[in-house]
């Protein structure tokens, strides 16, 4: 069992699992609601979606904790191509979720958000270029990327707040819960403090809810790009990295 539960295998099994769960709930929601506007609850794709969150959260938790070592940004996250287009990916998310959000409402929150998204997506490319060449990021980008998530948060759970069923919005409302933390562990990084264990588990559980909430969320654009910005930008999953001298 351990010799599956290394980390260098942990952003494939979640990557798997991510999206066994979206077929699961793309199945749910194929069956379709009943005359009180309703999903089917307890059959068999319902169950399995929420089986699927439980043995996922619990891989991961134990597939992080061999890792250790230092916290030193540029060990953990040399410079790398994929990981800075995974980036670019989720910077060309956020404007997309942004332009979304300004064509939908007016609302202060909504201008707001959408605001800080455009910037947003502006720090992810300087964080691109910067993890291309292998720069160690000024914090102010992470920070924010993570304001911007708690303006989406905040924005997004008023009209969650009227859905009667957790299945409706609830990988949602976790992908960005996580995608948040996730990007708050990075800012540690960025300010030497970083956790590998910690950042393991939050960008990775992001990926997973981010594939699997694709079914129903009203803006893929924002999950889709989220989703490859973790898969491509993990720490390096070596259980030991060597301290600088």
């Amino acid at each position: 069992m351990k010799r599956f539960l290394k980390p260098s295998f942990l952003p494939l099994i979640t990557l798997i699992c991510g999206v066994l769960t979206c077929l699961m709930r793309l199945w749910l929601f194929t069956i379709g609601k009943d005359d009180w506007g309703l999903l089917p609850v307890g059959i068999f794709p319902d169950v399995m979606c929420w089986i699927l969150v439980a043995v996922t959260m619990a891989v991961l938790a134990l597939g992080v904790q061999p890792l250790r070592g230092t916290t030193k940004y540029i060990q953990n996250f040399p410079a790398s191509l994929p990981a800075a287009i995974g980036t670019v990916l989720a910077a060309l998310g956020f404007c997309i979720s942004s332009l979304v959000d300004l064509s939908a409402s007016s609302e202060i929150t909504n201008v707001c958000g959408a605001i800080m998204g455009f910037l947003a997506a502006g720090s992810l490319l300087a964080l691109a270029y910067g993890r291309y060449k292998g720069l160690h990021p000024n914090m102010l980008f992470h920070g924010i990327v993570c304001v911007y998530l708690m303006i989406y948060l905040v924005s997004h759970y008023r009209l969650w707040s009227s859905c009667p069923q957790v299945q409706s919005y609830g990988f949602e409302l976790l992908s960005i819960v996580f995608v948040m933390v996730a990007c708050y562990q990075r800012l540690a990084f960025d300010a030497g403090k970083g956790n590998r264990r910690a950042y393991t588990f939050f960008s990775l559980a992001t990926l997973f809810f981010c594939i699997a909430t694709l079914p129903s969320c009203d803006n893929p654009a924002f999950f889709i790009g989220s989703a490859a910005w973790m898969y491509f930008t993990p720490c390096r999953l070596r259980i030991s990295v060597p301290k600088e001298d």
